[in-house]
């Protein structure tokens, strides 16, 4: 097991999940379908006590690598041990259901729809534990509302893509993970080699601001088969 001072990487094969979480990266004893099946490698980037309320832990990868999947487990852990959980999407994410969260395999978790991250902190109310699903379509102004949790003794779990369909950092994924106390990195296959895809192909048009799409508009792909849209980047 690689390890280094502050940095513990895990790759998963046949160990098993962290207790009550999704099985991770490697393993074969469930079914899924092709698209959504386990990542090769999981890596987690464990830095403890950088802040000393609330704790942030951040989930990030291609598309169908199971984020969504690992948060509901992490918000269902957290109800296991009593702890009060809230989870948050943005209110462009329409896909499946809009008040909940819901992964590519239909499971579901309560959650509230807002327009921007400002409106965050006041419908908390009292809970331990807040998830913020697909913070990429908040901005960085994610950022200061995340802290502002954290100060409150607030441990937020966040999820959202790494790369973008241009293949850039997907602000506010590279600042949030410089502040995290945990990451966890998943990659689903590549849809041409099954190599792991640490990017995000776009696979029809683009006639939205926001991009928001499914099956059908993405696939997870490898450095080597990814090719970024042509033209400027979206204005975010």
């Amino acid at each position: 097991m690689p390890c280094a001072l502050g940095r513990l990487t895990i790759v998963f094969l046949m160990n098993g999940p962290p207790p009550g979480l999704p099985e991770p990266v490697g393993s074969t004893s469930r079914k899924r379908s092709p698209l959504a099946k386990p990542a090769e490698a999981c890596t987690i980037d464990a830095v403890s006590d950088k802040h000393a309320n609330g704790r942030i832990e951040l989930i990030h990868g291609s598309m169908f690598s199971g984020k969504t999947e690992y948060m509901i487990a992490r918000l269902r852990q957290e109800q296991s041990r009593g702890k009060r959980v809230k989870a948050f999407k943005h209110a462009i994410d329409d896909r499946y259901d809009p008040n909940h969260l819901v992964t590519h395999q239909g499971d579901r978790f309560d959650a509230v729809r807002v327009s921007s991250a400002a409106a965050i902190p006041d419908l908390c109310d009292r809970a331990e534990v807040v998830a913020i699903d697909e913070g990429h379509f908040f901005t960085t102004a994610l950022i200061p509302v995340v802290q502002q949790l954290v100060e409150r003794g607030v441990t937020v779990v966040l999820a959202g893509i790494s790369h973008d369909a241009w293949g850039r950092p997907f602000e506010p994924i590279p600042q949030l993970a410089q502040i995290a106390d945990d990451k966890v990195v998943l990659q689903a296959p590549c849809r041409v080699c099954g190599a792991p895809a640490p990017f995000t192909q776009r696979m029809t048009p683009v006639n939205t601001l926001h991009m928001v799409g499914g099956l059908d508009d993405y696939e997870p792909r490898c450095a080597e088969h990814f090719t970024p849209l042509p033209g400027p980047p979206e204005k975010r």
